[in-house]
């Protein structure tokens, strides 16, 4: 694969369940995703929807938006939704490395939990970093790294993500990325994301886990995800 076939991959990857990184789209291209997750917190079953849309206004402008929601069939009471809409601006670049500021407006507690008034519109902040490259075999691999701030209401969240993905053969790529979130309330949260993601021209199909390794609930999910580049 070359390397900017790659970095193609490298942006809607990245994209998905990290919702940021440095990477942005050529002015007038669209990147969309969506992604399946059925879950066990706590022993209790949960299925959670995750879409998310990036637009390129500019080579460096990026706008994305995200909604989402989390539905429990036993306990209909604790459903959760969320929306997100940000711009995303790449101010720096040096060679495969690649620096981009984000902000925009948030809410919904399935981003935030369902205490602290995470249901209220708010902010976020996010400074990202990355870049992407090609092995000696001629084989891409990709990382990146994401600082966010979310305050609504009383929610406040500080949130750390990072991913690493690379290709194992042609078309078939490994994806891992670790998630942390700090904050009030029932917000302390560290997960772990491993998906195999197979490329067929402009879609990509990807299955994959997500564990909970530290945090307030016990959590395990199953993942299926869809994405297609415009």
């Amino acid at each position: 694969m070359g390397k900017g076939r790659f970095a193609g991959f490298a942006i809607c990857i990245s994209a998905g369940a990290a919702d940021a990184a440095p990477w942005t789209q050529e002015a007038g291209n669209w990147y969309v995703q969506a992604g399946l997750l059925g879950q066990t917190i706590d022993s209790e079953q949960a299925v959670r929807l995750e879409t998310y849309a990036e637009y390129g206004l500019t080579s460096r402008w990026t706008v994305t938006g995200q909604v989402e929601g989390v539905t429990f069939p036993d306990l209909a009471g604790f459903n959760q939704y969320a929306y997100r809409l940000t711009g995303r601006r790449r101010f720096w670049q040096q060679g495969s490395l690649m620096l981009a500021v984000e902000g925009g407006l948030v809410g919904g507690e399935a981003i935030g939990g369902l205490f602290g008034g995470c249901e209220t519109i708010g902010g976020e902040a996010r400074l990202s970093f990355g870049g992407a490259g090609t092995r000696k075999n001629g084989r891409g691999w990709f990382f990146f790294t994401d600082a966010a701030i979310r305050e609504h209401g009383n929610c406040r969240r500080q949130r750390l993500e990072a991913g690493y993905g690379a290709e194992l053969a042609p078309n078939w790529f490994a994806v891992n990325k670790v998630f942390y979130d700090r904050g009030g309330g029932l917000a302390q949260s560290a997960k772990f994301e491993s998906t195999l993601v197979r490329r067929f021209e402009a879609t990509d199909l990807g299955f994959g886990v997500r564990q909970e390794f530290g945090g307030d609930f016990q959590e395990f999910g199953l993942l299926i995800s869809l994405e297609r580049r415009f």
